[in-house]
């Protein structure tokens, strides 16, 4: 599997949307550090510069603000996801923040496994192993307090909610597809 930009994507999004390290820092509870290096790997997986560093905080360049609109496409659809998953009949537990949902891994596998539904399958076609397929599925239901596969001998089938969360997890990683060809093609 390839790098998970999604999650780095969202500590981009906080500090774009603030300008600064030290207020994202309050907003993700993480230290600067932990944030100036987020967006140096972001920058080094995207082979561009995002921000331009000067002396009143951060600002975006024009790969930065590309980004930004492809990660406001991103983040409308986990962030109605996650309003979904508050609000199911099918609820049995807790909702994490929508951060959890920026996990291009995880997503990835729960799309395999809605088309193939076949855990061996999808841990070869994701390059994982087995259980690390279902640590995924399980962490992605944990994080939405209930069950997205309902679990047969033969099959894995995702329920109805889940259908609707794994096509919206498709337009993810198509966004996800399309910013990382932009970017190739800009520079």
């Amino acid at each position: 599997m390839r790098t998970d930009l999604l999650r780095y994507l969202h500590v981009f999004a906080v500090v774009a949307e603030y300008g600064c390290i030290r207020a994202s820092c309050d907003a993700l509870v993480k230290a600067p550090s932990t944030l100036t290096r987020a967006i140096a790997s972001l920058e080094g997986m995207l082979a561009t510069t995002l921000f331009d560093r000067t002396a009143s905080g951060l600002r975006l360049t024009a790969h930065g603000d590309l980004v930004r609109q492809h990660v406001r496409k991103i983040r409308a659809e986990l962030v109605g996801v996650h309003a979904e998953a508050l609000s199911s009949p099918g609820r049995i537990g807790p909702v994490a923040e929508v951060a959890a949902l920026f996990n291009e891994s995880r997503l990835r596998l729960a799309v395999l496994l809605a088309a193939q539904g076949h855990m061996p399958s999808v841990a070869t076609a994701g390059c994982v192993t087995q259980p690390a397929v279902s640590q995924a599925i399980k962490h992605l239901e944990s994080s939405l307090g209930q069950a997205m596969f309902a679990r047969a001998p033969v099959k894995m089938m995702p329920t109805e909610q889940a259908t609707e969360w794994i096509s919206c997890f498709e337009r993810v990683l198509r966004e996800l597809d399309i910013l990382r060809y932009r970017l190739r093609s800009a520079c």
